[in-house]
C-alpha cells in the first residue's frame, strides 16, 4: 500500500468519526432537532464532510509525477497546519489563558494560512508552474479542516465541552431563539466545523495563489541559471 493510500484511509476515517460525533452529540440531547434550523445544520456538516471523503478518494486515485509532488506537500504543510489548529482549538477551551487568547488565536490563523501558501510555493517552485501549487495550497486547506474538525468535534462536543452556564453569557445564544445551552453549543460546534470546511479552501485559494506566484517565479530563476547542454 502507498503512502498516499494509507494517508488518505486516515483521513477518511477521520472524517467518519467526525460524523459519528456529530450524530452521536445530537442524540445525546433530547430535543435538539427541535430547535430552530437544528436538522439543517446537521445535515449540511455531515454533507460536506461526506463530500470530502468523496474527494480524498478522487484525488488519491489520480496518477502522475506532478500529481505526487501536489500531493506530498500537501500532506506535509496541511498536517502541520492542521496541528497548529488542534492547539488553537484546546487554546480556545482554556479557561486559564483568555487574557492571551485573541494574540494567540490571530497568530495560530496566521501560521495555518502560512503553511498553505508554502505548500503552493513550494510545488509551483518545484513544478515551475503556477497551478499546480494552486492545488497543493487548496488541498493542504483540505487536509488541515478534516484534522481541526476531528479534535474540534473530539474536544467541544466529548472531552471538554463548554458549560450550559458559560454559553448562556455567549451574545449568540441570548440573540437566538434556542432555550436550551447545551443543545446550542453542540449546534454551533456543528456550525463552526461546517464553516471552517468550507472557507479554508476559500482562504487557501488566496493565500495559494500569491505562494504559487512567487514560487512560480522563483523555480524559473532557478531554471535560467541551469546550465544547458551545447553552452
Amino acid at each position: 500500500m502507498t503512502w498516499r493510500a494509507v494517508f488518505a484511509f486516515i483521513l477518511v476515517v477521520m472524517i467518519a468519526a467526525s460524523i459519528g460525533m456529530a450524530v452521536a452529540a445530537v442524540e445525546r440531547s433530547p430535543g435538539w432537532a427541535l430547535h430552530a434550523g437544528a436538522t439543517n445544520i446537521l445535515r449540511e456538516t455531515w454533507l460536506a464532510l461526506a463530500l470530502y471523503a468523496g474527494l480524498i478518494v478522487l484525488v488519491v486515485a489520480n496518477r502522475g509525477e506532478e500529481w505526487e509532488r501536489e500531493l506530498q506537500n500537501a500532506a506535509i504543510f496541511g498536517t502541520i497546519a492542521g496541528l497548529i489548529e488542534i492547539a488553537n482549538i484546546a487554546l480556545e477551551n482554556s479557561r486559564s489563558a483568555e487574557a492571551s487568547i485573541s494574540a494567540a488565536q490571530i497568530g495560530a490563523m496566521l501560521l495555518v494560512f502560512a503553511m498553505w501558501g508554502l505548500a503552493a510555493g513550494r510545488t509551483a517552485r518545484d513544478l515551475r508552474h503556477f497551478g499546480p501549487g494552486l492545488i497543493a495550497a487548496v488541498m493542504s486547506a483540505c487536509v488541515c479542516m478534516v484534522i481541526a474538525v476531528t479534535a474540534g468535534f473530539a474536544l467541544q462536543l466529548f472531552i471538554a465541552p463548554p458549560s450550559p452556564s458559560y454559553i448562556e453569557t455567549w451574545p449568540e445564544f441570548q440573540q437566538s431563539a434556542w432555550l436550551d445551552a447545551r443543545a446550542f453549543g453542540i449546534g454551533n460546534t456543528l456550525e463552526s466545523g461546517f464553516t471552517h470546511l468550507w472557507m479554508g479552501p476559500v482562504i487557501a485559494m488566496v493565500v495559494g495563489a500569491v505562494g504559487a506566484g512567487i514560487g512560480t517565479g522563483i523555480g524559473k530563476r532557478e531554471q535560467n541559471r541551469e546550465p544547458r547542454l551545447g553552452a
